[in-house]
């Protein structure tokens, strides 16, 4: 097994970002995570986060027609040199064989992630939106299995979920596991989370920490504290 690693979210603005990325550098966190608020308004995010020798996980959570979106990923990959992306599960099969064809021909190193089940919906959502299983755990589980299937190297779930997909999918399936927090939660947005201190035996390969560094009026401090969760917990 892995050790669990850190990626820094970047959902905030380019100014607060260099300055997270400066010192998550600084202090030996180099995977970034960067979605639609940033990629959409300043793309110059990716080349200061590798001229600052990081890597870039592009959450864009790709869903659309098959033959749209590997034109997609393609133009993306030769643009940047991507350590990971997402797409959604629910996307089809067709439209993730061809996306894992796309990288294999395009950026073979770069994974790819499947979205299962947003972790801002609960079991309550799902039923509304008309999922078979009433369970999102049990969503999860089928959805990981067809990302499996169908290439991908690793799926999204919530924290909750890791261990029930690491007995399903083997431990070699990757898990990205956003709603993860330092202290407790009160996000409105986040639904199924779990403290950092509580993951030690989860098993997750990448933890995604983001609204408490960029948030924190001492980033560096908030930074040493992960360091010192990172220490006790999953470096004994």
């Amino acid at each position: 097994m892995m050790k669990t690693k850190i990626v820094i979210s970047l959902d905030t603005n380019f100014f607060l970002a260099k300055k997270v990325v400066d010192i998550c550098i600084k202090e030996g966190f180099n995977l970034f995570k960067v979605g639609h608020l940033l990629f959409d308004t300043e793309q110059k995010i990716i080349n200061y986060i590798h001229k600052k020798g990081g890597e870039v996980i592009l959450d864009l959570k790709f869903h659309d027609i098959p033959s749209v979106i590997s034109k997609a990923v393609e133009q993306i990959l030769k643009r940047y040199k991507l350590f990971a992306f997402t797409v959604h599960t629910l996307s089809g099969s067709q439209m993730l064989k061809d996306i894992v064809k796309t990288v294999s021909g395009t950026s073979p190193k770069t994974k790819v992630f499947g979205v299962t089940i947003l972790t801002s919906l609960g079991n309550r959502d799902i039923k509304v939106l008309g999922f078979k299983a009433s369970m999102v755990e049990a969503e999860v589980k089928l959805l990981a299995k067809f990302a499996q299937k169908n290439g991908l190297d690793g799926i999204v779930c919530s924290p909750k979920e890791v261990s029930i997909i690491k007995k399903f999918c083997g431990e070699k399936f990757l898990t990205l596991v956003p709603g993860v927090s330092i202290e407790k939660n009160n996000s409105l947005d986040q639904k199924r989370t779990l403290l950092l201190k509580d993951m030690i035996n989860e098993g997750a390969d990448y933890v995604v920490i983001g609204r408490a560094i960029y948030e924190s009026k001492d980033i560096g401090y908030t930074i040493k504290t992960i360091k010192s969760h990172i220490a006790k917990k999953f470096h004994n």
